[in-house]
């Protein structure tokens, strides 16, 4: 599972764009996520040209773009970590697991 940082998700997406970067403008950016994204190899620098995304960054790129969220079985109750009675909710439906005829 790739998981960006608040700071590696903006510096990725500098680079999914397909443009080269020179390091003058990579100097300009917090060097936190830049070196992060250099040592997973997700960027690589092309002497004379600049720092682009490789396939991995690519690929950590598309994996978090289309991260799929939903539940496989929506019906199951939410998280035990939150209580409906906490807020005042009373009579909340909770949808019941359908049973499986065989």
């Amino acid at each position: 599972m790739t998981r960006l940082s608040n700071r590696q998700y903006p510096m990725l997406q500098e680079f999914a764009t397909g443009h080269l970067m020179s390091i003058e403008r990579a100097q300009t950016f917090d060097q936190r996520p830049f070196r992060s994204m250099l040592i997973q190899e997700w960027i690589a620098y092309w002497p004379g040209k600049g720092f682009h995304i490789t396939q991995k960054g690519k690929d950590a790129w598309r994996e978090f773009q289309s991260t799929e969220i939903h539940r496989q079985n929506p019906r199951l109750p939410l998280t035990r970590y939150f209580d409906p009675t906490a807020y005042g909710l009373q009579n909340v439906r909770v949808m019941q697991p359908r049973k499986r005829v065989a």
